[in-house]
C-alpha cells in the first residue's frame, strides 16, 4: 500500500444533506457539504455514483488529478455491515448495530483494508475517469428520453398529439448525436472499432450503443464481459449484470442484425458482437490506443 497517501471513505447523501466521511489515518469522522471540499485528499472512495449534481463535481476532483473509485457491490451493504459488527460496535462503543451515516463510511474503508490484505481491491471498487464524467450524465438523459418517446409513442391512441411524439425525438436525437460526437473526441479508437462493426456514420442508435457500453463496459477478456453483461447460463445462481450496458450493446446488435436481414437480435448475437468488439478492443491495446 502507498505510503503517504491520504484517503477519505464517503457514505454519500441526498437532498443537500452532508456527505458522512471517515479519514482512517487520522480515525477521524466529519461531514463535507461537497465533495470538492475533499481536494485535501489523494483518494476519494464513494459509496455510489446516484445523488444529483455528483458529476460537476467529480470532473472538478478529476481536473484537480485527485483519483475518485466507487463502490461496485452496493447489494452487499446488509451482508458487509453483517461481517464487521464487531469492529463498528468497539469503533462506535454500542452493543446494537444500526446503519448509520458514520458507519457505513467506516464498513467501506474495512472493505478496502479487506480487499488490500487479499489483493482483490479493484473488484470492490472501479475508478471514475474523464470518460465516466463527461459521458455518463449524458447517457442517463438519453436513457431517460428514450424511454420517454417509447411511452410517448404507445400514447398516440390515448389522444397524445403526434407533434409531440415528433418534438421528443428531435430532443432524443440530439441528445444522442451529442453523446456520439463527445465519445468519439474522448476515445479516437471508437472510429476504427465502429468502421471493423460496420456501423454506419449516421446511424446515431448504434453509435450511441457503442459510446454507452465503451463507457459503462471495460472489459477485454471475452469471458469476464459475459459474465458482467449476464449472456450466461446462471445455473441456479443469482445473476448481477451490468444491465445498461446490456441496453447499450443491445443497440449496436440491433443495427447489424438488420443489415443481415433478420431482426430482433438474439442471445447468440449479443455474444457474436461482444465477441467481436472484445477482440477489437484486445488488438487496440497494445498499441495504447
Amino acid at each position: 500500500m502507498m505510503s503517504g497517501v491520504r484517503r477519505v471513505f464517503v457514505d454519500t447523501a441526498w437532498n443537500r444533506k452532508p456527505h458522512a466521511c471517515y479519514d482512517p489515518l487520522t480515525d477521524r469522522f466529519f461531514e463535507a457539504r461537497k465533495l470538492t471540499d475533499l481536494k485535501d485528499y489523494d483518494e476519494i472512495y464513494l459509496d455510489s455514483l446516484l445523488f444529483p449534481g455528483i458529476w460537476s463535481e467529480l470532473r472538478e476532483l478529476i481536473a484537480e488529478s485527485r483519483q475518485v473509485y466507487y463502490f461496485t457491490r452496493p447489494w452487499r451493504w446488509r451482508e458487509l455491515r453483517e461481517r464487521f459488527k464487531d469492529g463498528l460496535r468497539e469503533r462506535f462503543k454500542t452493543r446494537e448495530v444500526k446503519k448509520t451515516d458514520y458507519g457505513d463510511s467506516y464498513v467501506l474503508w474495512r472493505v478496502y483494508e479487506t480487499g488490500i490484505s487479499m489483493g482483490n481491491v479493484h473488484k470492490w471498487f472501479k475508478p471514475i475517469t474523464i470518460v465516466d464524467v463527461e459521458l455518463r450524465p449524458l447517457l442517463m438523459k438519453e436513457e431517460l428520453i428514450s424511454r420517454a418517446v417509447d411511452k410517448l409513442d404507445t400514447a398516440i391512441d390515448l389522444g397524445v398529439k403526434a407533434d409531440e411524439v415528433e418534438e421528443m425525438k428531435k430532443l432524443l436525437q440530439g441528445i444522442r448525436r451529442e453523446i456520439v460526437d463527445r465519445g468519439f473526441k474522448l476515445m479516437p479508437w471508437l472510429s476504427r472499432v465502429s468502421r471493423e462493426l460496420g456501423l454506419e456514420r449516421d446511424d446515431l442508435n448504434a453509435l450511441t450503443g457503442l459510446v454507452g457500453l465503451m463507457t459503462y463496459m471495460k472489459q477485454v477478456s471475452y469471458h469476464k464481459a459475459l459474465r458482467y453483461l449476464g449472456l450466461y447460463k446462471a445455473r441456479g445462481r443469482k445473476k448481477r449484470c451490468g444491465g445498461k450496458a446490456r441496453r447499450y450493446l443491445m443497440m449496436v446488435a440491433m443495427s447489424i442484425v438488420r443489415r443481415e436481414g433478420r431482426f430482433p437480435p438474439r442471445l447468440k448475437d449479443l455474444r457474436a458482437t461482444l465477441k467481436k468488439l472484445t477482440n477489437l478492443m484486445r488488438e487496440l491495446e497494445p498499441a495504447g490506443v
